[in-house]
């Protein structure tokens, strides 16, 4: 377990008292598939790899992967015997919006028939299903009315809402930066689907026409989770624990008398008073029964709290490492998630991931929507993380092979940069700090990097000649170890959360069924590969 063991070395120097409440690592866990399909854990959308119109794609919610996690989101609620804890992240929800702050078509219906089975299936005498909705919003939202969402779920529900404990939550920590990222469907503390996939049908399901929900027409949103059982599933739950609990004790606007009014950036939270007690807002304290433990995998699972929650680590010496010309990261002056040490251990994620990719000894593949920060108004986040690069630039100079896909850049939507050269303008300034000559620097790139922007069949273009679009946030090393989760490797300030695995076998069956997919038709379009 070297790269677990590397990885936990770092947690335990960045964020120690962090430990079994924003980090931990488990065994007992084991990944959560279906059927005779070994890979079924891995939950990627669309999967139409190769597929062009005159194959016919399927519309809608028939594309394989989707249908695939609709059922599955599904039948994980649907088993719940205790609670349901669903989170996400939504735009305003105004004309013209592509999506609303709560999930949505098919993913809210998806989830609806997994309660209403999951209710369904009690015995009389049962305590309440608490189910648990949270969604991140950026500060000048006030579209997202919990009651608006809570109360069009009961009525749903009909009589059997008098089975659910509702419990909805809009939270934004720090006006339009930092907010929930995460996308958790977790059951019972015992069974977890995370990743990047946000709940918009709109964005990963639809088509068109256009202007049907905002944009409308546009290429789905290429994206992937992960199903694990085990207390992973337990350690996630922990972690949105806190987040609640600053929800609690932050709730601005409430129609729950006994909720103080806070000022500064709120959460609005729907609950049915007086359920739950002031003190009952913590569902995981895993003090009332045995651990559940299905199998023998180790799990890493660490979050990010991004700024607002907590300042830092009280008992952290950690201080960030030298690194030279930080302020190329720079953007309107502000370059604080390179700079912030204090930062850095209640937001110990990056540093995570950073020591993963450190540990690589022949390969490194990134798929990530992007590289490089949003550096314009109004974010203005650094354009990437120093150290980071760093870590890729030094292990190239090492022949250490580099694959990185991102989405296609420029606007509408789905990337931060212009284009696919800054990407590797970013990567080339941190390289030629280490070389002596410019053509040096250029050389190294051509011998250890593979850059290219995300294709998904031979046409240049999904059908109408819309550009595709990547979300996916994982990080797989030596083809042994990986991270996936919904944390972002550009800078970024909001709460996110990942698990980190070793298993070689995992990791082939990610590689088989999803990265070596995606590099296939992305070189097509790449602008750097060392195998050229």
């Amino acid at each position: 377990m070297e790269y677990l063991n590397a990885v936990e070395a770092e947690l335990k120097s960045v964020s120690p008292g962090m430990e079994g409440k924003l980090w931990s690592r488990t065994p007992g866990n084991i990944f959560d598939t279906t059927g005779d399909d070994a890979a079924s854990w891995i939950l990627q959308v669309p999967d139409c790899w190769g597929w062009t119109a005159s194959k016919g794609i399927p519309a809608g919610a028939e594309k394989p992967g989707v249908k695939k996690l609709l059922n599955r989101l599904r039948h994980n609620i649907a088993q719940a015997g205790r609670t349901v804890d669903i989170t996400g992240f939504g735009p305003p929800d105004m004309i013209g919006s592509p999506a609303g702050p709560f999930p949505d078509g098919n993913f809210l219906d998806a989830m609806f028939d997994g309660i209403k089975e999951a209710v369904e299936r009690r015995d009389e005498g049962d305590d309440r299903l608490i189910v648990r909705f949270m969604t991140g919003v950026v500060g000048v939202d006030r579209t997202a009315d919990p009651w608006v969402f809570r109360d069009a779920l009961i009525k749903r529900l009909g009589t059997l809402a008098r089975e659910v404990d509702l419990r909805v939550c809009s939270m934004t920590t720090r006006g339009v930066s930092s907010y929930n990222h995460t996308k958790f469907v977790i059951v019972d503390g015992r069974s977890v689907i995370h990743g990047g996939i946000n709940w918009m049908t709109n964005y990963y399901i639809e088509e068109g026409p256009l202007f049907s929900r905002g944009f409308g027409d546009t290429a789905p949103v290429t994206d992937l989770d992960i199903a694990l059982r085990g207390p992973a599933a337990l350690s996630a739950g922990k972690f949105l624990d806190m987040l609640w609990e600053w929800a609690r004790t932050h709730a601005g606007w409430v129609k729950s008398g006994w909720i103080k009014n806070r000022k500064q950036y709120p959460a609005w939270i729907a609950v049915e008073k007086p359920s739950p007690p002031a003190e009952g807002w913590t569902l995981y304290d895993g003090d009332d029964e045995e651990p559940y433990t299905p199998g023998e995998l180790q799990v890493i699972s660490v979050g990010s709290l991004g700024y607002g929650i907590l300042d830092r680590d009280k008992d952290s010496a950690y201080e960030r490492p030298y690194a030279e010309r930080e302020d190329q990261a720079a953007s309107y002056l502000n370059n604080e998630t390179n700079l912030d040490s204090a930062f850095m251990t209640v937001n110990p994620d990056a540093n995570a991931i950073r020591a993963l990719v450190a540990h690589a000894k022949t390969s490194i593949v990134l798929s990530q929507q992007d590289i490089n920060g949003f550096t314009g108004l109004p974010l203005m986040h650094a354009l990437f993380d120093v150290r980071l690069l760093d870590v890729l630039a030094q292990k190239m100079m090492e022949k250490v092979k580099v694959r990185i896909v991102i989405s296609n850049p420029g606007s509408p939507d789905y990337s931060n940069v212009s284009s696919v050269d800054v990407a590797y303008k970013s990567l080339y300034q941190r390289v030629r700090l280490r070389t002596r000559y410019d053509a040096e620097a250029h050389r190294v790139l051509r011998r250890g990097l593979q850059l290219a922007p995300l294709r998904v069949s031979d046409e240049q273009t999904w059908p109408g000649n819309y550009k595709y679009r990547l979300h996916s946030k994982v990080v797989c090393v030596d083809a042994t170890a990986f991270y996936v989760g919904s944390r972002n490797v550009y800078p970024d300030t909001t709460q996110d959360h990942g698990f980190i695995i070793q298993d070689e076998a995992a990791a082939a069956q990610l590689i088989e069924h999803f990265l070596e997919k995606q590099w296939l038709y992305s070189r097509n379009a790449a602008i750097c590969d060392w195998e050229w």
